[in-house]
């Protein structure tokens, strides 16, 4: 999992060719809270914002909070 510049859009990457769109005040938020909070950040502000099929690509993938946390760290 990465989060990548594409263009102007900033992209989480989940699979090899899934992405799903990530704003960049997401980042600031997650970098802000423990990763314990994630899951109720993502649940209330993130998932509710994804279009259909990224919901779907997420809802497929094993998102882990830890490995979340280390892309939002990793992202400039």
């Amino acid at each position: 999992m990465k989060l990548e510049r594409i263009g102007d859009a900033l992209m989480l990457r989940i699979t090899s060719d899934g992405y799903v769109s990530f704003r960049a005040e997401w980042i600031e938020q997650l970098r802000a809270l423990p990763y314990d909070q994630y899951g109720e950040y993502i649940r209330t502000t993130i998932y509710p914002a994804l279009s259909d099929m990224e919901r779907k690509l997420w809802n497929k993938a094993t998102i882990n909070n830890r490995v979340l946390r280390e892309a939002v760290q990793e992202a400039s």
